[in-house]
């Protein structure tokens, strides 16, 4: 079993994604930061289609009834047990031992992963929370006090120590062309690859928002169309928002690009006020990068 001492400011269950279910207006929820998510699952011996915790707001602590491999991955985190060590390596927890993960302003959502994963059903295919609909098997953020089953696990000194090279979260995203650019001004198309963008403190799981350069947005009305994490709207007054995770499943506001999947997690974790800027690639790089 795995305690939660300390929750953070919300702290919810997520695995790789719900699919299957758009046509239904169902999101895929999933990580924000993908990359981070699975580094935490490998570093902690699971699976890729398991489960981990994602906190928004650390610190956050727990304790596990058995000895158990612990891992904390996102941007800027490290973990204290006996001492600290830094995020995005392997520890060794041993029974009733107060784990935890700790960051700084710069983090934005860091993950828990722990050996055995976390024994939960699933709902609609996942065990991922999406809280706007309530959906998922802990349909809420975790609270303190809450108690989460655990997978068996044969965890030994041998699993500890594991580090994993965290990416670099600069300022600049790789993302493609499209799907609607040619409805763009030339001038926008321009403006997007080459502007720097601030990062708005409204932004969620849903969307990066982002301001200081305003994009003139296409002329005349655009049908709904399917939406995927990544995807760069233009709302009328023209701040991009760069969908991820907890997206709408269909939209109408035109797309001017799609940040690659690889880089997801670096859009995800800018911190409001810091600088975004995207590098254009072509779809084939993308394929090859993600």
């Amino acid at each position: 079993m795995m305690r939660i001492v300390r929750s953070g400011l919300r702290a919810t269950i997520q695995d790789r994604g719900r699919t299957g279910h758009a046509r239904e207006g169902v999101p895929p929820s999933g990580p924000a930061d993908p990359v981070a998510f699975a580094a935490a699952l490998e570093l902690a011996g699971c699976g890729a289609t398991d489960a981990a915790i994602e906190v928004v707001g650390l610190p956050f602590a727990f304790r596990c009834d058995e000895r158990r491999i612990v891992a904390a991955t996102g941007r800027d985190v490290r973990i204290r047990t006996r001492g600290r060590v830094p995020g995005w390596t392997s520890v060794l927890a041993r029974p009733g031992e107060e784990v935890v993960v700790e960051g700084s302003a710069s983090t934005r959502f860091a993950y828990v992963a722990v050996s055995g994963a976390l024994a939960l059903p699933r709902v609609l295919g996942s065990r991922a929370t999406y809280l706007l609909a309530s959906l998922g098997p802990i349909p809420r953020p975790l609270s303190d006090g809450d108690e989460i089953p655990l997978g068996a696990s044969t965890a030994g000194v041998e699993g500890a120590g594991r580090h994993i090279r965290p990416p670099a979260y600069g300022s600049v995203a790789r993302a493609v062309a499209g799907p609607h650019d040619a409805r763009f001004p030339d001038e926008s198309l321009m403006a997007f690859f080459s502007a720097a963008f601030t990062v708005l403190p409204d932004s969620d799981r849903m969307g990066v928002r982002l301001g200081r350069t305003a994009l003139a947005p296409p002329a005349g009305d655009l049908l709904s169309c399917g939406i995927v994490a990544g995807a760069v709207q233009v709302p009328r007054g023209g701040a991009p928002i760069v969908l991820l995770a907890d997206h709408q499943t269909t939209g109408g506001y035109p797309i001017i690009a799609t940040v690659v999947t690889a880089d997801l997690g670096l859009v995800a974790q800018a911190a409001p006020g810091e600088e975004l800027r995207f590098e254009r690639v072509t779809p084939e790089y993308a394929g090859r990068s993600s």
